[in-house]
């Protein structure tokens, strides 16, 4: 799993290079979903949860503080 400093800079990035991007907009989704104690939905193939696949044991304060720092609302 990624630090929170690099997942908020890939994030910014992305912001910045393509906005309306729907892989932003899934992500963003993902991680409010996820600071709120979801899932983030399947993964692909969907075998597993976004979150047990790519994020296992990351609390939701991990996917909050993300979110905080891009300034996503819950």
């Amino acid at each position: 799993m990624k630090s929170i400093v690099e997942m908020v800079t890939h994030y910014r990035c992305m912001e910045e290079t393509v906005p309306n991007s729907g892989m932003l907009r899934e992500a963003r989704w993902q991680y409010e979903e996820m600071s709120n104690g979801g899932d983030g939905g399947p993964s692909s193939p969907p075998t597993k949860s976004i979150r047990e696949e790519y994020y296992p044991g990351a609390p939701d304060s991990y996917f909050q503080e993300i979110c905080d720092l891009l300034g996503w609302p819950r």
